[in-house]
């Protein structure tokens, strides 16, 4: 039946529901009449919660008050531009997409200002040609209506998946995308291998066709001369009049067993199926990229930078500045933002009776807000209905998202530090449904803050912190973040793909952190995922699942090569089930306090 309301999206939840009912009614009817009236109260609920494994059109919703609180903001000295008097309405069903991108452009390209919507609904996306909103210039804020209680009154809605599925589909459009003239979306962007080997990657999951390792690369400015310390700000160079006032400082490995990436993840060997950190020292990968802010140059050979180092900048790591381009001032507050998404989610698209374009779209189909290449800029005062991602932080540093809320159907990833995302922070947050990566980050994320964030805990689902890995092939994982006064997550969760293991650096702490919803007593909250148990049925169903994905992608049918996957994937199994006590050895230098 789900597979049925998969197909065809009913857009209106009374269709969806009615059709449920009646599904239901004849298996009651059917169950009855052959004698299994014992085992229909467990089909009943197995068919209708949102655990099955058929995913759930128009799924469960948590209610609760819209009220959040509003913030005073300071004047940015920036003209306001009413959308009203440009002839931009709302509540008239009709597309308003290119009417508003139109605006933020003639803004944007005056010096910036404040797009104000009245209150309303206003539609976007609605041609199904994957349009979405952006925001390519400094100094714009879109903000909507509030009442005198802080209840939000303006709602974009946007009414069609933007999914880019063809290359790095995790990098598909959001719906309001930043940045996007310095970086299109499905680019990575960052430094490169100094001796790349050209190998392509390809995870597991249904949805992923696999990277070429091609990255977007920052223009080189000059070179580190000397030793600096974590703790100072100053850094001597060779030439400072090429440096602009936002850099990526990197930092390489110059061995061949990986040096610089075994200090970043805190270990003395590499184990063989990090595949990923293996080829950071024959490929001479910059596992450190740290995207930070020019405070002065101070002469021919010496910058000041606006916060200290992380860590050691040391010459045998031959650090290197390249020079960086970026947005600045852009603000999206006091806004409810939905979709028409309706609600279908199975993490990767599993089971396997969903296409790789059904995968995609529930994965990376439905995306609210990218803060994509900005620095100094801010999310506040914003609700977001009904994504199944609802908001990157990608490429960015100093980007604050004060007062969230997130509510509606679940989905893939909650919030998502991507790639180079430093500095930021994420406060008073409350979660109110669920999402398989509820928040956490992949590749050189630093230095990013979290505190008085909240999951009530809809339907009893478990959520987790959640660390990917090194995103893509040069970069090194998320370290040095730093999570407060969260509550309501169950364990820090280490997934991604096995080659991108493990899931995070050294660095990363949790302060007055409350663990619950589903830890066994005595359990310690580390969990890779990948090193779970699994034994008896589980361990060959688990192996079934993995060679039907693998010939699907493949596109191979035949008995040996099925054979083949199936027999390298029960082995794999064997050598990669660690005890759940012993998972804490795939986070060292990660702190609970």
């Amino acid at each position: 039946m789900e597979w049925i309301l998969g197909k065809l999206s009913p857009r209106c939840m009374a269709v969806s529901i009615f059709a449920r009912l009646i599904f239901l009614l004849a298996s009651f009817f059917l169950l009855y009449y052959t004698g299994n009236e014992a085992v229909m109260p467990f089909f009943m609920a197995g068919l209708w919660l949102c655990y099955s494994p058929f995913g759930v059109v128009h799924g469960f919703k948590m209610s609760g008050a819209q009220h959040i609180a509003a913030i005073q903001y300071q004047d940015r000295q920036t003209p306001t531009v009413n959308i009203a008097e440009h002839g931009i309405m709302p509540d008239t069903g009709k597309d308003v997409l290119e009417q508003v991108q139109e605006l933020i452009d003639k803004v944007g390209r005056q010096g910036g200002g404040c797009i104000f919507f009245p209150k309303g609904r206003y539609l976007f996306n609605m041609s199904g040609k994957k349009q979405f909103l952006k925001i390519n210039y400094s100094h714009v804020t879109l903000e909507g209506e509030c009442d005198a209680d802080g209840h939000l009154l303006t709602e974009l809605v946007n009414c069609g998946p933007t999914t880019q599925g063809k290359r790095n589909p995790w990098l598909s459009p959001f719906f309001i995308t930043t940045g996007e003239s310095l970086q299109p979306s499905n680019m990575f962007w960052g430094l490169q291998f100094r001796k790349p080997s050209g190998m392509r990657t390809e995870s597991s999951s249904l949805s992923d066709p696999g990277s070429d390792g091609t990255i977007l690369m920052p223009p080189y400015a000059t070179k580190v001369t000397s030793d600096a310390l974590s703790g100072t700000s100053m850094l001597s160079v060779e030439d400072s009049s090429m440096i602009g006032k936002y850099i990526l400082l990197g930092m390489y490995n110059t061995t061949a067993d990986g040096n610089l990436v075994k200090e970043l993840l805190g270990v003395d060997e590499l184990r063989p199926e990090w595949v990923t950190a293996r080829r950071a020292g024959t490929e001479e990968a910059p596992s450190f990229q740290w995207l930070v802010e020019v405070k002065q140059v101070i002469d021919k050979h010496t910058i000041e930078l606006c916060r200290p180092l992380l860590r050691d900048c040391l010459m045998k790591y031959e650090p290197a500045v390249y020079n960086v381009d970026m947005l600045e001032d852009i603000h999206i507050r006091r806004l409810r933002i939905s979709s028409r998404w309706n609600g279908l989610f199975r993490h990767h698209g599993f089971p396997l009776y969903y296409s790789v374009s059904q995968a995609q779209e529930m994965d990376y189909g439905w995306n609210a807000i990218n803060m994509k290449r900005v620095a100094h800029s801010a999310v506040e005062d914003v609700e977001i209905n009904d994504f199944t991602n609802p908001l990157y932080v990608q490429d960015s540093r100093e980007v604050t998202v004060d007062h969230m809320t997130v509510r509606g159907y679940d989905g893939h990833q909650g919030i998502k530090v991507y790639c180079h995302t430093c500095d930021c922070l994420f406060q008073y947050v409350d979660f109110y449904c669920h999402y398989a990566d509820m928040m956490g980050g992949e590749g050189n994320a630093y230095a990013n803050v979290f505190r008085d964030i909240s999951y009530h805990h809809p339907a009893f689902k478990p959520a987790d912190f959640d660390f990917h890995g090194f995103s893509e092939g040069p970069m090194g994982p998320p370290s040095y973040n730093v999570f407060e006064r969260v509550r309501g997550f169950r364990y820090i969760k280490g997934a991604g793909a096995v080659f991108m293991q493990p899931a995070c650096g050294v660095g990363n702490v949790w302060r007055d952190v409350t663990f619950e919803g589903g830890q066994k007593k005595g359990e310690h909250p580390f969990y890779a995922l990948s090193y779970r148990v699994k034994s008896g049925m589980e361990k060959y169903v688990t192996a079934i699942g993995y060679t039907l994905v693998i010939m699907m992608k493949r596109k191979q049918h035949s008995i040996a090569f099925a054979k083949s996957v199936f027999k390298g994937k029960l082995a794999d199994i064997d050598y990669m089930s660690v005890p759940r006590n012993k998972h804490s050895m795939f986070f060292p230098g990660c702190h609970i306090e």
